[in-house]
């Protein structure tokens, strides 16, 4: 359906022709994995491809975003609805295809990123965080496993007047999901790579896996140098032995009761930042919670036992009100000027725009919400959506102008503060919805 409103190029209105844009940079965007698509799939189902793209991009529900009922009556009306969702099937059906086909057109388009970065001088970072997609209602689908549930420990968490916490986490069914995305001091990131997996069944794949097989393929096909930025779920021995056999460089929130090697002596790492004296203040402001912090950064040299022939850098950041413990950034990078170190503590709290893009997945594009029994299904559907939140990511990070004036039209609001604020990600994708939406009400019938 979309795709023929894009064909037809009389816009008899600026609503409309404001619409048949949004779809021209959708199909812009997805038109060389069209053509990889055209080669092995049936011309009807690549068509199907771009319409469910963009009635993704339009349709915004949370709990049945995604459910094929739902996107085939946007497809075909809703008076046709069974003929839409037949033809979703087949496309999610298809066994010429796979889910790899959109991995690997993330990975492409990452590797022409980090060109860019480093020819306009900006350091490249992979910023890598893991999540769940929980299915708490359901068991019997393929590829489920008991993961940890942060909407039972969001909602178990001790208030007033309750103070009986669960003395476990709570575990329901679900899938294991990784992540990898490129980005650079001060820019949106982009998606690098999105991997589903699971612990259990016929499925079963080991995390180790999976992050010896990306850090290879990033060795052997990038050829600029990157950070790899983690976050304390990945300080481990294992992680650093896999990050130096493919001789990368790393960030790492440290544990404090990990032993390291400093001065030809075995201590944790809370013994060795007292002996770490601080060297320079600096007021930031946290953007998160809103606040200004006054913090203070040291750094000293120092190995890993296992590894003592490589020099690492641990960086101390201290709040000065001495609210909470320090922060513990374990580097391969050498540090030897204020302004590398600070670089350090910025990529680090950078780190947090893949927590966002998590939750924007999980809240916005309603990727919790499919309800598919085959695995290999499951996978391309979640693929599509992910490749439709990078397509958000990409217009806010190119078209700036485009995307204010598209608020002004279809999500205006009032106030210096919104004038002043950055431009949101969530406010894009409802007026994208929005406009999308009058389109599809015009030509429903």
């Amino acid at each position: 359906m979309f795709l023929q409103h894009l064909q037809d190029s009389a816009c008899d209105s600026n609503d409309r022709h404001e619409a048949v844009n949004i779809l021209h940079r959708l199909d812009c965007y997805t038109s060389e994995l069209r053509v990889q698509l055209d080669v092995v799939l049936d011309r009807r189902l690549v068509q199907t491809f771009f319409n469910l793209a963009a009635i993704i991009l339009m349709f915004r529900e949370r709990r049945m975003g995604l459910l094929l009922s739902e996107l085939g009556s946007y497809l075909c009306g809703s008076g046709k609805g069974p003929a839409g969702t037949k033809r979703l099937s087949n496309l999610l059906r298809s066994k010429k295809w796979t889910s790899k086909f959109i991995d690997d057109y993330f990975f492409a388009q990452a590797m022409q990123g980090v060109t860019e970065l480093t020819q306009a001088g900006k350091r490249a970072l992979l910023l890598w965080d893991d999540s769940r997609v929980e299915k708490h209602e359901s068991w019997v689908c393929e590829g489920l496993c008991s993961v940890w549930s942060s909407k039972a420990k969001r909602l178990t968490r001790m208030r007033p007047g309750y103070y009986r916490p669960p003395k476990e986490r709570i575990c329901v069914p679900g899938i294991e999901w990784s992540a990898v995305f490129l980005s650079a001091l001060g820019q949106p990131p982009r998606v690098a790579q999105m991997t589903w997996w699971t612990s259990r069944g016929k499925y079963k794949e080991d995390p180790d896996n999976i992050i010896w097989r990306l850090l290879r393929k990033i060795a052997q096909q990038v050829s600029h140098p990157v950070l790899h930025v983690f976050d304390r779920g990945y300080a481990s021995e294992k992680m650093i032995r896999y990050l130096l056999h493919f001789e990368q460089d790393f960030l790492i929130r440290w544990r404090k009761n990990v032993y390291l090697l400093y001065e030809q002596q075995r201590l944790r790492i809370d013994q060795i930042s007292r002996k770490t004296k601080p060297r320079f203040c600096r007021t930031i402001y946290d953007k998160e919670r809103k606040k200004t912090r006054r913090i203070s950064i040291g750094w000293t040299q120092l190995a890993h036992p296992d590894h003592i022939h490589k020099t690492l850098t641990l960086i101390v950041v201290r709040n000065i009100k001495h609210a909470g413990g320090p922060m513990y950034l374990l580097c391969s990078l050498d540090i030897q000027t204020a302004a590398l170190a600070w670089e350090m503590v910025a990529t680090y709290a950078h780190r947090w725009e893949a927590e966002q893009g998590f939750r924007f997945l999980k809240s916005e594009m309603g990727i919790e919400s499919p309800r598919l029994w085959f695995w290999d299904n499951r996978l391309k559907l979640m693929a599509i959506v992910t490749l439709v939140y990078d397509f958000l990511l990409q217009t806010l990070r190119r078209q700036r102008e485009w995307v204010l004036a598209l608020f002004q039209r279809w999500c205006h609001r009032t106030g210096k503060r919104y004038r002043n604020a950055s431009v949101p990600l969530y406010r894009l994708r409802l007026a994208i919805s929005a406009c999308l939406f009058s389109l599809w009400a015009q030509s429903s019938g």
